[in-house]
């Protein structure tokens, strides 16, 4: 998604863009190998979504007359935190969940209708070209996938990088004499395995997507059931700590019914299956810190997981090359340095990275640096958020814009919010699933000013 992002951006300043690709692409929203994590569940939060059909005009519609499930927030949503069961206020905010093929295929379809683009499958780089001073990047070295020999060499005025979490980025920067980047990387030893369902015939709960999120550190079991275009169920089990899920039909369902809550097995115990069960287990994040670099080459940058590639089970690595994508349009338009755009893709990220890593450092067996002061005491401010969102519509609204990236995480500590929070902190936690909440009286949702001007600078 990072590379057809960046690829729809240079469109618009280049006469000629070429895309590169290991892989081939289906014709038909199918999963495919170049996508590793396709198969499970895929969900894109309401800022997300703004920012693709800015960039994709009437994208969003598209989306909806395909069928693809268009959920309110938390009111279609069963959601057990950890902090315990969410009122299901309605109209707080949205989500879309997809299949991972569907996602890509309408994006494609709209990306490769552009008669600037030229696509080529089944090629790989296998290093940069620069000139002899090695200060500028001139293009590409490439072969066809699976051959040897030094290939051809493509010339281009900006190369961009977006080959995700295998990227070969740093050794490519070696060979023109810079020193391998620094990366932090922090592993929750998190594996999910996936399966799709039929909706048993006649099966009404009143909900329509389920949510149960692990209790860290002691509880290290996630759960989710969402809706998809075909009207199936896709079930995503997920555990940290190495509580990795089976991949046999008895063990999957009861993996299930070790979550914190019996609903979603009683759900699909039932269910007909549809699929196999798949497993991925790529979890870890990192971070390459490009933006250190003070000798980053001209007419060359990563961008999208090539960058900072987080945990998936939060769901903003799409938001994360969204909003990249939007840093690389300011880049080529304001005639700003390719190094100004890494530290922007640094920016573009640390919200997302805040949060997934400060969850992840939650448990013990995490593999990673030192777990600092700040990040315990950090913990302990959204685990009083998430306590109040539970009850409290205002700040449900401002907590889920966090988590969709519309909205930076130390919002929730500003003043009025803070004593929204504080307030919270002594409610009873509730222990049986709720029931939808209507509440015609509420305020309409706000997009947050952020939200409000990405949207508006994609357009």
């Amino acid at each position: 998604m990072a590379g057809l992002l960046a690829a729809r951006i240079l469109t618009t300043h280049f006469p000629r863009v070429t895309l590169l690709e290991r892989d081939t692409y289906p014709d038909s929203p199918q999963d495919r190998a170049g996508v590793p994590q396709g198969r499970h569940l895929h969900v894109l939060w309401n800022y997300g979504l703004g920012v693709l059909d800015g960039l994709f005009p009437g994208l969003e519609r598209e989306f909806v007359e395909r069928g693809v499930p268009d959920l309110k927030l938390p009111g279609d949503l069963l959601w057990l935190t950890p902090q315990g069961w969410r009122r299901r206020f309605d109209d707080v905010s949205r989500l879309l969940t997809f299949s991972r093929g569907m996602l890509d295929h309408v994006v494609r379809e709209r990306l490769f209708a552009e008669e600037r683009l030229t696509v080529r499958t089944g090629v790989e780089v296998t290093e940069l070209t620069a000139t002899s001073d090695r200060r500028t990047v001139t293009g590409v070295r490439l072969r066809e996938r699976g051959t040897q020999g030094t290939g051809e060499v493509l010339e281009a005025d900006l190369v961009v990088d977006a080959t995700g979490r295998t990227s070969r980025a740093p050794e490519w920067l070696a060979k023109l004499g810079r020193p391998f980047p620094a990366e932090t990387r922090i592993d929750p030893l998190l594996g999910y395995a996936t399966r799709r369902f039929a909706v048993p015939e006649g099966f009404d709960p009143g909900w329509k997507a389920l949510y149960l999120q692990a209790g860290a550190p002691t509880h290290r079991r996630t759960g989710g059931l969402f809706p998809q275009e075909d009207g199936t169920w896709i079930c995503s089990l997920s555990g940290a700590g190495r509580d990795y899920p089976p991949t046999t039909d008895d063990g999957f369902l009861d993996y299930a019914r070790g979550l914190r809550h019996p609903v979603l097995y009683d759900a699909i115990k039932n269910a007909e299956p549809l699929t196999p069960i798949h497993s991925y287990r790529r979890t870890a994040g990192h971070r390459r810190h490009y933006e250190r670099m003070r000798d980053w080459p001209a007419g060359f940058v990563a961008t999208g997981d090539s960058v900072c590639a987080f945990n998936p089970i939060y769901g903003q690595g799409m938001t994360v090359a969204a909003r990249s994508a939007l840093q690389l349009d300011r880049m080529l338009g304001e005639g700003r340095s390719t190094r100004w755009f890494q530290q922007r893709a640094k920016k573009a990220g640390s919200g997302a990275w805040l949060i997934s890593t400060g969850e992840d450092r939650r448990y013990a067996e995490t593999q990673g640096p030192p777990v600092r002061p700040h990040t315990k005491a950090l913990n302990r401010a959204v685990d009083l958020a998430v306590r109040a969102a539970n009850s409290d519509p205002v700040v449900a609204g401002q907590l889920i814009d966090v988590l969709g990236l519309g909205a930076e995480p130390f919002s929730l500590f500003r003043p009025a919010m803070a004593r929204r929070v504080l307030a919270a902190r002594n409610r009873p936690l509730p222990v049986d699933p709720p029931e939808l909440e209507p509440r015609p009286d509420a305020p309409a949702p706000v997009p947050s000013e952020e939200t409000a001007r990405a949207n508006a600078d994609a357009r």
